[in-house]
């Protein structure tokens, strides 16, 4: 989505000037986390790299835990939380799972790139995706501790 500058230039989402507060912080942990799934469905749809032999003993592994980190994400963000009704922990749980699900995501990458001989330059823009998704859920998670914990 792009927005016009003053001086009719158009500009990115992600490079707009917003303030960083809570509210937007989740809405980029969850931005992302789409993004990676989005990303990470594309590349494994590649059946010339992501064999068919292999669909169910890792591929799908891939696309689930890159689908789970998103709607961890999404079912959190879904969550009313206040100082008041006592929701936190629940957002927090699944907060935490999307940070894990993000490890493992690495993890099967990391196979993957050995197992279909991936080249170093698409494999690190993929692992890059993901550090910046999980390290976007901290900080939401962060700035929730911080707000929500007596």
């Amino acid at each position: 989505m792009k927005k016009e500058k003053e001086d009719g230039m158009a500009v990115n989402a992600g490079e707009r000037n917003v303030p960083d507060t809570p509210q937007n912080r989740q809405l980029d942990a969850c931005e992302k986390t789409m993004e990676l799934a989005l990303h990470t469905i594309q590349i494994c749809k590649n059946k010339k790299i992501f064999t068919v032999e292999y669909q169910e003993a890792l591929t799908n592994d891939i696309i689930r835990c890159a689908k789970d980190i998103y709607v961890l994400a999404w079912r959190a963000n879904n969550i009313y939380t206040t100082a008041e009704n006592g929701r936190w922990p629940d957002r927090e749980r699944l907060q935490q799972l999307s940070i894990s699900k993000c490890n493992e995501l690495i993890a099967l990458i990391n196979i993957a790139r050995r197992l279909f001989h991936l080249k170093g330059k698409k494999v690190r823009y993929w692992t890059e995706l993901v550090v910046d998704a999980r390290a976007m859920l901290r900080k939401w998670h962060d700035a929730n501790a911080d707000q929500y914990r007596a």
